[in-house]
């Protein structure tokens, strides 16, 4: 669900990513007296979203906290959570619903707080145009072809009231082209990578249509959470605590300070292929999307967690429907 970069981009990022080391100020601990965690990005290469554990690494937060973080980036976007049960990472991003599923499958993960608190999931239509929900039917959906569009797509069919059938889905890695080209009507991604991404493509136009939230029946639920193995979990606890005090302290800071978060990114990532305008647009969408209605970061319920499982059991994306508790745990929160 992000804003794919073409692939000599793609093939700068990696070269760059295992050459960036975060720089600390003097009075910084020293790397040798600091607890060493792997942290394990949800894309092959950064983009906007991996701001607050940048800032945790580059302002010292995470020293701070007596961690050296070091960051990787997996061969592709299926890979975090293997890295996460394999031992090559401690701490990962991923999106909620691929941890149901990994759960699902018996996979020995579990999530220790949510990185976003909503789902600013929809559908977007091309700069200019204005098509509606009530005329979905006989147009053509783009989709990444992952387990969240394919959660979330029976919602908007039932809320448009047309059949499965009735809509033509076309999967592909970038709907960007697709769509400014006319060979979909809509396309399905998130509003802090669509809007940017369309931004850029098109000379700072905005889309025709934004649809999200209730609008298109889909459960207000959030996307993206940090999560862990079993095994790092028994024996690390407390430096999990440690890495998510460190990180809301950087989650805050770079909330509060979006553009010296944006031009942060771009100093540590210049081959990233994302201009600061895109960087710092994409920022500023998902800021607000960081905090639940109590203005909390992080806090997972178990409500969220049954609504998603629910969903993804009757669209047959998990054969069975896990207890919230198999999911979640909040015992890492730092302290309010």
């Amino acid at each position: 669900m992000k804003y794919r970069l073409g692939s000599l981009a793609l093939v700068g990022v990696l070269l760059l990513a295992p050459l960036f080391v975060a720089s600390y100020s003097s009075a910084s601990a020293s790397a040798t007296s600091l607890h060493s965690l792997t942290f394990a990005y949800d894309w092959p290469g950064p983009d906007m979203e991996i701001i607050p554990v940048l800032v945790a690494k580059e302002k010292g937060y995470f020293a701070k906290a007596g961690l050296n973080v070091s960051i990787k980036f997996p061969p592709n976007t299926s890979t975090t959570i293997k890295m996460l049960t394999t031992g090559s990472a401690d701490v990962g991003l991923v999106t909620t619903a691929d941890l149901v599923s990994a759960v699902d499958a018996s996979v020995p993960v579990t999530s220790i707080a949510n990185y976003s608190m909503s789902n600013n999931w929809g559908l977007f239509t091309k700069p200019g145009t204005k098509l509606s929900l009530s005329q979905l039917k006989g147009k053509t959906v783009f989709s990444f072809g992952d387990n969240w569009t394919a959660t979330m797509l029976p919602f908007v069919f039932k809320k448009a009231g047309v059949s499965a059938s009735s809509v033509k889905v076309v999967t592909s890695t970038n709907d960007i082209p697709l769509l400014l080209n006319g060979r979909v009507n809509f396309s399905t991604n998130t509003t802090n990578y669509e809007i940017p991404g369309i931004e850029g493509a098109d000379k700072g136009q905005q889309p025709g249509e934004v649809l999200t939230g209730a609008a298109i029946g889909v459960p207000n639920i959030p996307i993206w959470d940090y999560a862990t193995s079993k095994s790092v979990e028994s024996s690390s606890g407390k430096y999990l605590t440690a890495f998510l005090s460190a990180l809301k302290q950087a989650t805050a800071w770079a909330a509060a300070n979006p553009d010296a978060a944006a031009t942060l990114f771009d100093k540590a990532y210049p081959s990233s292929g994302y201009t600061n305008a895109y960087n710092l647009s994409g920022w500023k969408l998902t800021v607000p999307l960081l905090t639940n209605a109590k203005g909390q970061y992080f806090v997972e319920t178990d409500a969220q967690w049954t609504e998603l499982t629910s969903a993804m059991k009757a669209v047959k994306e998990i054969t069975s429907q896990p207890s919230p508790s198999s999911l979640y745990t909040n015992k890492y929160q730092p302290a309010a």
